[in-house]
């Protein structure tokens, strides 16, 4: 037996504070994947125990007895950096748990991936279909907007990387809680443009999210980007809040041109060196492929394209690499 599941990456988060009685994030999938194989063979040992532990977390909550359990080996095929506020655990995580129900012929829901994922680390808001209120520790708050806004964002990308759980330290925690009250007005303006549909005021809840973020985890020349988007007219830009990527979020494909030229010739490319451009994307983790090992692959993926029907045809053209992997400046 041979399954192959999807999860979507993200491009950091559009808000992340301190709100009510703890820290609540909204994340937003991109057009970036981690794929999970599962098949019949050795057992794989040692390489992702994230991987190991999603896997045998599934197994026993879909209360598969131990004689049945196979060995299984598996591949991860990721496009997205480790380490650097591209959800790229979840994604692994949640696509291991989508394959491994598959490979036992069993259903598994969204909320049941999610809590696996919770029993692992913390966990981001991707798996949702709509942009979602999410508490990313325990996952008592997930809070759907009904909202899936359709906007373009150029990743720049640094060599830097951090892990989550280093973000998250005493100090940090404090200074996320002390920041609350700003939050809470980062938080309404995130409301209002789910209330008004208006990517405007979503790139503006961004915006400030990140400026907040700045005190706990600053992102070189990012003062620099926010005064490009205020003389651009960019929807936003938004951070890894835990992370080290920066988005800065389109509205309009044809503008995306102009923004890859300003940031190559802006002191921004010093440190970004990698830059790629992709689509928000709400698919989440999905099953993409469930064969026998002796038959033909039945292939689902359906993978979005950068470019939609009735965008412009250079953009397919123009981007299509830098959609499926990072170029440098």
């Amino acid at each position: 037996m041979r399954v192959t599941a999807s999860c979507t990456g993200s491009c950091g988060e559009l808000i992340q504070g301190w709100l009510g009685d703890s820290q609540k994030l909204v994340s937003y999938g991109i057009d970036r994947f981690s794929k999970v194989t599962l098949q019949t063979g050795i057992a794989s040992k040692g390489a992702k125990p994230k991987i190991e532990k999603a896997i045998n977390k599934t197994l026993d909550h879909l209360r598969i007895p131990t004689a049945k359990r196979e060995k299984l080996s598996f591949v991860i095929n990721s496009e997205l950096p480790i380490a650097k506020g591209m959800a790229s655990s979840t994604a692994d995580i949640a696509a291991a748990c989508q394959a491994t129900a598959a490979y036992y012929g069993r259903k598994i829901t969204r909320d049941e991936i999610i809590d696996i994922c919770l029993a692992i680390e913390r966990t981001d808001s991707i798996l949702f279909p709509t942009l979602t209120l999410f508490e990313q520790k325990n996952g008592s708050v997930r809070e759907s907007s009904g909202w899936a806004p359709h906007f373009y964002v150029v990743v720049l990308e640094p060599e830097e990387t951090l892990e989550t759980e280093a973000f998250h330290s005493q100090v940090n925690e404090r200074l996320i809680f002390q920041q609350r009250a700003l939050f809470t007005e980062v938080y309404q303006c995130y409301v209002g443009a789910v209330r008004e549909k208006s990517l405007q005021m979503l790139g503006e809840a961004a915006t400030q999210s990140a400026l907040l973020n700045q005190e706990i985890l600053a992102k070189p020349y990012f003062s620099e980007l926010v005064k490009l988007r205020q003389y651009h007219q960019w929807l936003g830009v938004n951070v890894a809040h835990s992370g080290s990527v920066v988005g800065i979020m389109i509205e309009k494909p044809e503008d995306i041109p102009a923004v890859l030229e300003v940031i190559k010739k802006s002191n921004v490319s010093r440190w970004y060196s990698k830059v790629s451009v992709h689509q928000s994307c709400y698919r989440g983790v999905e099953l993409i492929e469930a064969r026998k090992m002796n038959e033909e692959a039945d292939d689902r993926r359906c993978f979005q394209r950068l470019r939609k029907d009735n965008d412009n045809a250079w953009l397919n053209e123009t981007f299509a690499k830098s959609r499926v992997s990072s170029s440098t400046l």
